[in-house]
């Protein structure tokens, strides 16, 4: 197998590897695509699993509405394809792209890492779009909540449902091939109408975009009319119109971080796969289109947790129970001669207030005193 026939199988989403990509590498660039991998897993599982776990705690009661249901599911796609997916690269680098797990459970691992990848790539479209139409429903009819909590978890399970159907046929025909005595993890030499497949995948891929690019174009000018003077507009209306902007520059920069990310994938696969081109087929354009997909994964709880005061909320409390010296209250202990503590923190006076009660309480003893005849 030539570089260029495993350059278009790695763009095509096959965990498919020649040797030739890999034999070359140095110590140091091994290092280095090892190291950029692990901090992509350790970012996105942290950042995911705290998303997930503010969402379920919802500490203000804040979180738990439509859009981020959305995003808590799109978080729990991302943790699944760094989890299941990721690792699998790591190892690949070190052992110059081989497939090292053999028998029964390393044909089941083949599938499953290519099955999972598709799968949750298909989930975050689908979410994408739908997050778009929440938004602009909401912009759009704001004294009409069209898409309820109940509608978003059906939402979500169909969506999850019908990606994993969509995706059976790569977990039917991935397997493990040997060649010259090494092992690789094939999809397309074993699927015979692999490229039906992909076009329809890249289909909803661009729909999708085409789709959200309408939808936020509409949200845009909606808002910017919104802010033209024509009358008066009350409190609570101002509060919701600000509301959504905020969610809307999230969401916005969501969508702007994914394509950023999984657009140069994809355009080495078609190019790689129809038109090969020195520049977009060679090895550094695959490892960085690679590593954007996944690094996608650890964007996106950044992008939740800075545009989100909520989310924000719910990390700080996990933190809080998870390490005692960070982000605690700050207390302050003041004993005086009357034998009582004054504790300052959140929700209890402030430090001048408590000297001032001690002062009191000092001056009271003090006079107490002086009228039993008591020499202080």
């Amino acid at each position: 197998m030539t570089e260029k026939d495993f350059i278009g199988n790695v763009s095509g989403g096959e965990n498919t590897t020649s040797p030739s990509l890999y034999s070359d590498v140095s110590p140091i660039e091994k290092g280095f695509k090892c190291l950029a991998y692990s901090l992509i897993v350790a970012f996105s599982v942290i950042g995911n699993s705290l998303i997930i776990a503010a969402f379920k705690l919802n500490i203000n009661g804040k979180l738990h509405t439509v859009n981020n249901m959305f995003i808590v599911s799109m978080a729990a796609g991302d943790l699944l394809l760094t989890l299941g997916s990721t690792p699998e690269r790591v190892t690949r680098v070190l052992v110059n792209g081989q497939w090292i797990v053999e028998g029964s459970f390393g044909i089941f691992l083949c599938k499953m890492t290519n099955y999972l990848e598709k799968v949750c790539m298909n989930v975050s479209i689908i979410h994408l779009a739908m997050v778009a139409i929440d938004r602009f429903l909401a912009v759009f009819y704001p004294r009409r909540k069209i898409i309820t909590a109940k509608k978003a978890r059906q939402i979500i399970i169909i969506a999850w449902l019908a990606s994993a159907g969509y995706c059976v046929p790569l977990f039917y025909f991935a397997n493990l091939l040997e060649k010259n005595g090494q092992l690789f993890c094939k999809t397309r030499r074993f699927f015979v109408h692999w490229r039906v497949w992909y076009l329809l995948f890249l289909s909803l891929l661009v729909l999708t975009l085409l789709l959200v690019v309408a939808l936020y174009a509409a949200i845009t000018i909606r808002l910017w009319r919104g802010k033209m003077p024509k009358m008066r507009i009350s409190f609570r209306s101002r509060i919701s119109a600000r509301l959504n902007s905020r969610v809307l520059k999230m969401v916005a920069m969501i969508v702007f971080a994914f394509y950023c990310c999984f657009l140069p994938y994809w355009v080495g696969w078609v190019f790689c796969s129809y038109y090969a081109n020195d520049v977009i087929c060679s090895d550094t354009y695959v490892f960085v289109s690679i590593f954007l997909l996944y690094a996608n994964s650890a964007f996106n709880p950044a992008i939740y947790s800075f545009f989100n005061d909520n989310f924000r909320v719910g990390f700080r409390f996990i933190f809080n129970k998870l390490c005692k010296c960070c982000f605690t209250r700050r207390k302050l202990y003041v004993q005086r001669e009357t034998k009582e503590i004054y504790v300052i923190g959140k929700g209890l006076p402030n430090m001048g207030e408590a000297h001032r009660r001690v002062r009191c309480k000092a001056i009271h003893n003090v006079n107490s005193g002086k009228q039993q005849g008591v020499q202080v």
